[in-house]
């Protein structure tokens, strides 16, 4: 409820003029009680991004699998991340004016860098799972490919839920230039 709250704040006012006796005043308890649960602001924003970061990582799919096949499980990643810009919006706008002040609370950019390189990380796994499976190219390398997808999906959670009629499309034409290229045997069937 707390983190709620002071997210719901950040979003409607931003990160500067978040205050612990607006989200005491919006979860409906005193300051006191407030400072007990959360005892500094610092506090306070490392509960924000624990709990964003959390409800990001419940969204997600199982862990990459070698014996699952790769295209559909970079389809469940990024169908995940889809389905959370639709239905939660909030996290991907919050997880930006955290990055934003990043600067200013290390342990919460720290916390936030690794999220994002763990996210990352996923979708090399899968690339390189797909290599192996034959299905993605041979001469991808895997990480600066997925911070192409990961690069391009995200440019989508400051557009809102309105705003992803693109999103499908883009990740179509990303996945097809990940794909291995028909053989000619392929093309005479």
């Amino acid at each position: 409820m707390i983190a709620e709250a002071a997210r719901a704040l950040i979003l409607e006012h931003g990160y500067a003029a978040l205050r612990t006796r607006d989200v005491a005043a919006r979860v409906g308890i005193n300051i006191s009680t407030l400072h007990f649960h959360v005892p500094s602001k610092a506090a306070l924003v490392a509960l924000i991004a624990e709990t964003t970061r959390d409800n990001f990582l419940a969204r997600l799919p199982p862990p990459p699998d070698a014996e699952r096949p790769a295209g559909a499980q970079l389809r469940a990643e990024a169908q995940a991340y889809h389905d959370s810009l639709r239905d939660r919006p909030e996290l991907a706008a919050c997880l930006a004016q955290l990055r934003q002040i990043g600067g200013t609370v290390p342990d919460v950019a720290a916390m936030i860098d690794s999220f994002t390189d763990d996210w990352l990380r996923r979708y090399a796994e899968i690339i390189t799972i797909g290599q192996q499976q034959g299905a993605f190219r041979s001469d991808l390398t895997p990480l600066p490919a997925a911070l192409a997808i990961t690069g391009a999906l995200t440019a989508f959670g400051a557009r809102g839920p309105h705003g992803l009629e693109m999103f499908w499309p883009v990740f179509n034409e990303l996945e097809r230039g990940f794909l291995v290229a028909p053989g000619p045997e392929d093309e005479q069937r």
